[in-house]
């Protein structure tokens, strides 16, 4: 539910006041103002279910205990940590804590305020249940030290710290805010939350006792602006001057972006993602075509990928080749090698050996609502009928669409995974374990002990380089079932006015920090 309906009344936008022309000038050269889609949903760690634009606030208003190194993002800093060791096992976590730091309430940050947070979350948000359930203890050694116990080694749980939901909030403020800590979250990050008003902005202002120093902005409004032509007006006008992909295919229209490159007034930053779309298949399911290997590899070779990347994305999209993005750290070079071409005729005598009719596939194609989801469902269904099978395309609201999923009620659906922490774990674990098939959006994987064990062996073994090799494995296995056929991963795209300044775009998870940018 979003957060902000119902509180429209009592929550109000703080405008920008200048006292004249000079002082206007100033104030707009400290303000950020980010155009978002919607209304931030899950603003404080314990209820955040990775909603991009609640997320993103989240780690401007917060301080996780860890994050990921700028610029690259391929290693674990120390945030409100200032130092961790693990034991030989993989199962305890020593972290030293920061000493002198404030939440924004005046009140201390401490072992105890860790303890609670992270208690807090394992308890309220059953997004976090796969990896938050494995801590088996918090304890206060003192008030700069905590140690966490896991049940089993998992060696990305360093990542998971470094989530939204692993942020640090007030024990305080929740203590006195109770359910209304959720429109009003203090944590001990460089701004603080100083009201919203629903369909229309969120305000930050900067913490002038941030523990890393005081941001350079003054103030960061985010502007609910829900049309993509008309963040890209306010762009081009000087309205707003953040708009980001976040991981959607709604920001910008592709289209535009083209036009964009050519105005002097704005730039555009780009990387890979670690995000994955495809077409999956219903694996659970023991009768019907998809059964056969044969009739999956066959719709895997109808799909004209490089004809997808380029007619529908025009470059702002990637190819996948198989449960990773090639930009992963263990990703698997060979997959390039053993992932589907496009080739129709190879298609059709697939199907013709698996003595299946195409004109008897008549599918319902399931995809996201949205135009660029339209387009892509468009694009995957002409392909199709080039081999004879017919798809009608159902494009779904996201509750409806997952409910089906998670009930097993489709044969094929377009959908994707978007990982939040910088590990294979965050796409293998939960899309290809057979015990979590019915848990969530997955591949909904028949049980096969052997692929399980590899899967939870990689998971949990500690050398990095050993996992490696155990996740190559897994790509391998993954790829022989043919569990869907990997479309595209959408690059993260941020459009700035040329005078912002200090901005690194972050891959897993897609958020941005704010911190450091300014304004020239």
């Amino acid at each position: 539910m979003n957060i902000w309906k119902g509180f429209a009344a009592a929550m109000v936008a703080v405008p920008i006041v200048a006292a004249g022309p000079l002082a206007h000038a100033q104030d707009q050269s400290k303000t950020l103002v980010v155009a978002v889609p919607s209304d931030p949903v899950g603003l404080e760690p314990g209820g955040n279910k990775a909603e991009p634009v609640g997320s993103e606030i989240i780690l401007n208003v917060f301080d996780t205990l860890v994050a990921w190194t700028a610029p690259d993002f391929k290693q674990i800093e120390g945030r409100l940590a200032t130092s961790w060791t693990i034991s030989a096992d993989g199962k305890e976590f020593d972290l030293k804590l920061r000493e002198g730091v404030k939440f924004q309430d005046g009140t201390p940050f401490n072992a105890a305020a860790v303890k609670f947070s992270l208690e807090r979350t394992k308890t309220a948000n059953p997004y976090v249940k796969a990896t938050f359930d494995l801590i088996k203890d918090i304890t206060v050694v003192s008030p700069t030290e905590v140690k966490i116990t896991l049940s089993a080694a998992y060696p990305a749980f360093l990542s998971i710290l470094a989530q939204p939901q692993s942020a640090i909030v007030s024990p305080t403020a929740v203590a006195k805010l109770g359910d209304k800590f959720a429109t009003s979250p203090v944590g001990t990050g460089p701004f603080i939350f100083k009201g919203a008003q629903a369909d229309t902005n969120v305000v930050l202002e900067a913490n002038p006792d941030y523990f890393r120093g005081a941001p350079k902005l003054s103030k960061i409004i985010y502007r609910v602006i829900p049309d993509a032509s008309t963040r890209r007006l306010e762009l081009e006008s000087g309205g707003v001057d953040v708009v980001q992909q976040q991981g959607q295919l709604s920001a910008i229209a592709a289209e535009d972006i083209a036009a964009l490159k050519t105005n002097k007034d704005v730039k555009i930053l780009e990387t890979s993602s670690q995000i994955i779309r495809q077409l999956e298949f219903n694996n659970s399911k023991t009768d019907g075509p998809f059964a056969d290997v044969r009739v999956r590899q066959a719709i895997t070779h109808a799909i004209d990928y490089d004809g997808l990347l380029q007619g529908v994305f025009g470059g702002t999209a990637e190819r996948v080749y198989g449960p990773l993005t090639s930009n992963s750290w263990a990703f698997n070079p060979k997959m390039k090698e053993l992932a589907p071409k496009y080739d129709p005729e190879l298609a059709k005598k697939l199907l013709t050996e698996a003595k299946v009719d195409p004109s008897s596939l008549d599918l319902k194609l399931y995809s996201f609502q949205g135009p660029l989801w339209g387009a892509v469902a468009t694009f995957v269904q002409a392909n199709l009928a080039d081999i004879g099978v017919n798809a009608t395309i159902q494009q779904t609201e996201f509750p409806a669409l997952r409910a089906l999923q998670t009930s097993g009620q489709f044969d094929v659906a377009l959908d994707g995974r978007q990982p939040w922490y910088n590990d294979p774990d965050a796409h293998i674990t939960i899309g290809y374990l057979s015990s979590l098939a019915n848990t969530a959006m997955t591949f909904r994987m028949p049980q096969d002990k052997a692929l399980d064990d590899l899967i939870l062996k990689a998971q949990q073994t500690s050398d990095a380089e050993s996992r490696k090799q155990l996740y190559f494995q897994v790509q391998e296995k993954i790829a022989e079932k043919v569990p869907g056929a990997y479309l595209f991963s959408p690059k993260l795209i941020v459009f700035l006015r040329s005078n912002v300044e200090g901005l690194v775009v972050n891959s897993a998870p897609p958020l941005n920090e704010y911190w450091s940018v300014y304004k020239k």
